[in-house]
């Protein structure tokens, strides 16, 4: 019967997150953490520049920009303290979000393949609590551990027809999976043994996307871009489980691009995450908005034989 509870457990805790009206926050909904697609460099302007940023996979029209071969890795660790009374718990995750390969197919023609992560779904909790087993209560140690991501791998080709306008396409893989471990450990151990149990479910689907950058007199930038987000299935081994769409995304920025090695943009997106509701519970609700960001990465001060790169930005939510 306890084994039994706890496959239930960790199948609820993954596959139906519990419902929370007026909320758009995606990530407390169960379904990951959304890594937005952006290279280090456009999160460093709070995303303004992500339809221009080729190392960013937002806009495939953007990959014409890199003027030649280009392999890009990106890490972003994350760390967290958490406090609670007169103790506090420290946790760190190292997530690898983004990896970014180009290559000129002709002097007009890029192509482009990245790996990234459309939501990443890595963690680890560990609780304190009382069992009451006949007449006795036992403390007991409970891990909960979630390990793994869905990936967006993405093949782009970018042209150049005329030196004022770059147009991409794209194809696009969604896959991976979720690996959930929960531990429950007694301290009483000479009685009662550790229970662990274990879930593990994939996700598979696709999307297409296209995007143009206008160029209007070498100084201004108008850039957009669209993704289409086909079928989306939740499975079990070979069971499906739950079916549902990729999230749509629209989105569009302006730039001035005047200032040499500067950019100063504005940029607004919407994803469509409640195309994903099909994979939750059925009173879940998720509310799609639109996010803004204004941001500027500029080149500063000399120091040494190298300038420093400034980049800062802001970005809210509407919903």
């Amino acid at each position: 019967m306890r084994s039994s509870s706890f496959r239930f457990l960790a199948a609820a805790t993954l596959l139906l997150p519990a419902g929370a009206h007026a909320q758009g926050n995606v990530s407390t909904l169960g379904f990951g953490y959304p890594a937005g697609l952006l290279s280090t460099r456009a999160l460093g302007t709070g995303g303004a520049i992500g339809e221009i940023d080729p190392l960013s996979v937002s806009n495939p029209a953007a990959i014409n920009s890199f003027g030649g071969s280009v392999l890009y890795f990106q890490v972003d660790p994350e760390y967290r303290t958490l406090h609670v009374g007169n103790g506090s718990e420290k946790t760190s995750i190292n997530r690898y979000p983004l990896i970014v390969a180009a290559i000129p197919v002709t002097q007009d023609v890029v192509l482009g393949l990245s790996v990234s992560n459309l939501l990443d779904r890595s963690f680890e909790t560990t609780t304190r609590t009382l069992q009451t087993i006949g007449d006795s209560a036992i403390a007991t140690t409970n891990s909960f551990k979630s390990d793994g991501a869905i990936a967006d791998l993405r093949v782009a080709l970018g042209w150049t027809p005329v030196p004022w306008l770059k147009l991409g396409v794209a194809a696009h893989a969604i896959t991976g999976d979720n690996r959930v471990r929960n531990t429950e450990v007694f301290d009483d151990s000479t009685r009662f043994a550790r229970l662990v149990d274990t879930a593990t479910v994939g996700y598979t689907g696709n999307a297409y996307s296209a995007g143009f950058e206008l160029i209007a007199g070498q100084d201004w930038s108008l850039a957009g871009s669209y993704r289409h987000g086909g079928p989306l299935s939740l499975k079990r081994g070979d069971t499906t489980l739950a079916n549902a769409h990729v999230p749509d995304r629209i989105a569009v920025s302006a730039a001035f691009l005047g200032i040499r090695g500067s950019s100063i943009a504005v940029r607004t997106a919407k994803d469509s995450w409640s195309r994903m509701a099909g994979l939750g519970s059925a009173g879940l609700r998720i509310t799609d908005g639109w996010d803004t960001s204004v941001g500027a990465d500029m080149l500063g001060p000399r120091f040494g034989d190298r300038n420093i790169q400034l980049r800062a930005g802001a970005r809210w939510r509407t919903l």
